[in-house]
């Protein structure tokens, strides 16, 4: 029997995930256009020709107990969204993002969605639409000018 559309692309993301260097917790984003073909992928992990986590077998967020969503200036990892955002370039624009991760000490799905950064990257790059796992067999929708907004305010305060 085959999966449907939304699960399909998720299970490539979980898949793309797993490709990972952080030490934290992994995700794996990625792009598709109206037809249903993968633009882009992307997966959590130190810039190209960089020493990552893995390698150092440390992380100094959590060396740091750095509470999630916080000081991301201080890891070497680039998000999974901003790399497949990368990669895609302009044929980003109304495409769907699809998300998904794990927390790398239990295995578990984890259900974070982009962060303040990662959203201002989405919206500008006219992503129409992020698709984010929240359980092996369930999925969230949200528009990324919500998102946006969403993580705003957070950041903000307001």
């Amino acid at each position: 029997m085959r999966t449907d559309r939304h699960q399909y692309f998720l299970d490539l993301a979980h898949r793309c995930a797993h490709q990972g260097t952080c030490l934290r917790r992994n995700f794996g984003a990625i792009i598709v256009d109206e037809y249903n073909t993968i633009v882009s992928t992307g997966y959590t992990g130190a810039p190209r020709k960089q020493v990552d986590c893995t390698e150092l077998k440390r992380c100094w967020r959590k060396d740091h107990a750095v509470p999630s969503g916080s000081n991301y200036e201080k890891c070497r990892s680039v998000h999974a969204e901003m790399n497949a955002l990368l990669q895609a370039g302009k044929l980003a624009r109304g495409c769907t993002l699809y998300l998904a991760g794990y927390e790398v000490d239990t295995g578990e799905l984890t259900q974070i969605w982009p962060c303040f950064l990662c959203s201002k990257m989405i919206v500008n790059a006219g992503v129409g639409t992020i698709i984010m796992r929240t359980g092996p067999a369930t999925y969230e929708e949200i528009d990324p000018v919500v998102l946006y907004q969403k993580r705003s305010r957070e950041a903000l305060g307001e």
